[in-house]
């Protein structure tokens, strides 16, 4: 390809990286308008400034125009990002495809997971959850349910406790809410609540109907399967603001968890 006409071709492309490095900016300011504080949100901070950068720089010819020159290495950059691809494909599909499923029969447990709160107040994230649970509690009104969470940064009580408040004040008895309050993670919450319940029930097979926000079902559930618990999953909805960022985060965390979370 003549040099002019590549120089063109390439700056181009600039200016298409510049505008997904100004749609990456809007996004990022958009997840802290709607959705507050997320922890991700500065991955599309970072995407953004490296795309403009990209977009406004210039080069003067053929061989700078060459980031990766021919050969073994720009092969096994094409095999690593072929890799890469496969696997978003894959753990994204399971993501998406356990956010969508929702049990609605009646389980041995309902297990709400922690999401945050502000001093005592729940976080967007976590009323999303709890009114989810709400409803699964009217298809199945004598369930037992956990509530499981601890104390964090900036919050006045456990999260486990925030939940107990909540469903009481909408109808549920006392008696039916047992509280875990240990867990700081994902994985935590599976590990705790499952000493919790081998003590109370002598069942083999305990099953658990684990309430998470959507993204987050699919690793809720694959970690309470490591704990021998027999899981189904009634997701909760989640902000549209938010979803690029969940779901973005939810693919390294499930990486993460897969090989850590033992």
């Amino acid at each position: 390809m003549p040099i002019g006409r590549l120089g063109r071709l390439i700056k181009t492309k600039g200016y298409i990286y510049i505008i997904l490095g100004i749609l990456c900016e809007i996004y990022y300011i958009g997840t802290i308008i709607f959705g507050g504080i997320v922890t991700f949100a500065w991955f599309y901070l970072g995407v953004g400034i490296v795309l403009i950068t990209l977009g406004l720089k210039e080069k003067k010819n053929k061989k700078k125009y060459m980031l990766i020159r021919p050969g073994k290495i720009k092969n096994m950059v094409k095999i690593c990002f072929l890799l890469a691809l496969v696997s978003v494909v894959i753990i994204e599909g399971l993501i998406i495809q356990s956010a969508v499923s929702k049990h609605k029969e009646k389980s041995d447990y309902l297990m709400i997971l922690g999401a945050g709160i502000r001093g005592e107040v729940p976080s967007t994230a976590l009323f999303q959850r709890l009114y989810a649970s709400l409803k699964y509690i009217e298809i199945n009104p004598n369930v037992k349910i956990v509530v499981s969470g601890g104390r964090g940064s900036g919050e006045s009580i456990t999260e486990a406790e925030a939940m107990k408040r909540f469903l009481m004040k909408h109808g549920v008895s006392e008696n039916n809410i047992i509280k875990e309050e240990r867990s700081t993670n994902t994985f935590e919450n599976m590990k705790f609540t499952t000493q919790i319940l081998k003590k109370l029930d002598k069942k083999e097979n305990i099953e658990v109907t684990v309430v998470t926000n959507n993204f987050h079902m699919f690793r809720a559930k694959f970690l309470a399967q490591r704990q021998g618990l027999k899981v189904y999953g009634y997701p909760a909805p989640l902000h549209p603001m938010l979803v690029p960022t969940c779901f973005a985060r939810e693919y390294l965390a499930v990486i993460n968890s897969f090989i850590f979370d033992k």
